[in-house]
């Protein structure tokens, strides 16, 4: 059988004098020792791949301005400042640091520790990019403006750093003004005075001066200490807590209610409840909740097993009426291993060692309970007998 042949047309014109003739060849020839025909697109790739040009290699991230700063100047680990980075995208497509490294010198010379600076960077990982004239100076300077100066600045920076990420036309002043006028409404009312602008115009530090004495005497700026977030919590919530504390029957302007306002700022109402909730738990009325929580509001941060541990050591050893404990609260947040068992020690020693009513216990036992380390040490542990 004679194999099957496939035949080229020939080719005519000057292609043909540079084309050698071909014969005839076996079709299973062509088709199992010819190379596979390629599509144009991998043709394409093929050719471009072979072409000798230079591809740059990605940058480190140790090597960009970012990683720098944070791993040379900061001292973050690799870990660390890979995960700031994760968290504020374009950070790496910075070309320069001179914003962030204004920053730094700046709390630096402040004062601020190497820890609180890490954590100021890592928390708020906007600095890195955001112009410290245009955007971190102006929250400073109002801080300073009213009363936060040195180490108090500092502190209020480490614990709420979003301050700096805050507006201050928009966000911080509304908000400073607003508190001033719930917990210092008295001072807010001279501020405000228009007898004060007529001063000031006679006198160009008398802002400066007022803002000072004012500060110096201020519940506002005492509140904003111990818990900065009050700046940046929204209207909505700073005016529920408002409420929150004028429903105990607190007196706007008093120390009760700069109190009371700073414990409920640091909770949100279902907590709030749940605290009360254990206070009922330990038998005291509805009324007598109430009468607590006005008494000493700080009493609602305190953990349902210490509030337990401390009523049943306070009732049960040291035999305190329940009329003792509502008029003094405070005892129930105090430390049982640093307060109250070892006061109770000394007074049980101090009892066994008396024998004459000259020497007896002369206060109820809530006020050795109550007073001072050093009255307590005048009054009980320096009667004691030293022991050999």
């Amino acid at each position: 059988m004679m194999a099957a042949t496939l035949s080229v047309r020939t080719v005519s014109g000057p292609i043909a004098e540079h084309l050698k003739p071909i014969r005839a060849m076996p079709a299973f020839i062509i088709l199992f020792s010819a190379r596979p025909v390629q599509s144009p697109a991998k043709l394409l790739t093929a050719s471009y791949s072979t072409l000798n040009i230079p591809i740059s290699q990605p940058l480190s991230f140790e090597s960009t301005p970012v990683g720098s700063f944070l791993l040379n100047e900061c001292g973050f680990s690799l870990d660390e400042a890979n995960t700031i980075c994760r968290r504020k995208r374009n950070l790496l497509a910075q070309k320069s640091y001179d914003n962030s490294l204004q920053t730094l010198h700046f709390v630096r010379d402040k004062g601020m520790n190497e820890i609180s600076i890490r954590k100021l960077f890592s928390t708020c990982p906007f600095l890195l990019r955001s112009s410290f004239q245009g955007n971190t100076k102006p929250k400073v300077e109002f801080l300073e403006r009213i009363g936060f100066t040195g180490q108090k600045l500092l502190q209020v920076i480490t614990r709420n750093p979003c301050i700096l990420s805050s507006n201050v036309s928009r966000t911080l002043e509304p908000k400073f003004s607003f508190l001033q006028s719930v917990l210092d409404p008295y001072l807010a009312a001279v501020v405000s005075n228009p007898e004060s602008d007529k001063i000031a115009g006679t006198n160009p530090d008398f802002h400066k001066i007022a803002g000072k004495v004012i500060s110096s005497h201020s519940l506002t700026t005492s509140v904003i200490l111990f818990n900065p977030r009050v700046l940046t919590l929204s209207k909505n919530i700073l005016v529920r807590v408002v409420k929150d504390v004028e429903g105990m029957g607190i007196e706007k302007g008093s120390k009760a209610f700069a109190r009371a306002f700073l414990q409920l700022s640091m909770l949100n109402r279902d907590t709030v409840k749940v605290k009360l909730g254990n206070l009922r738990e330990l038998g005291f009325t509805e009324e007598e909740v109430g009468i607590i929580v006005k008494r000493y509001p700080q009493l609602l941060g305190t953990s349902k097993d210490k509030l337990r541990q401390n009523f049943m050591f306070l009732v049960e050893e040291w035999k305190l009426p329940r009329n003792a404990i509502l008029g003094n609260p405070a005892v129930l947040t105090y430390s049982f291993e640093k307060r109250l068992k070892p006061r109770l020690n000394a007074i049980r020693a101090f009892m066994m060692m008396s024998k004459s009513s000259e020497k007896a216990i002369g206060y109820p036992p809530v006020k050795y309970i109550t007073m001072s380390d050093g009255d307590f040490h005048l009054k009980v542990v320096s009667r004691l007998p030293v022991a050999t």
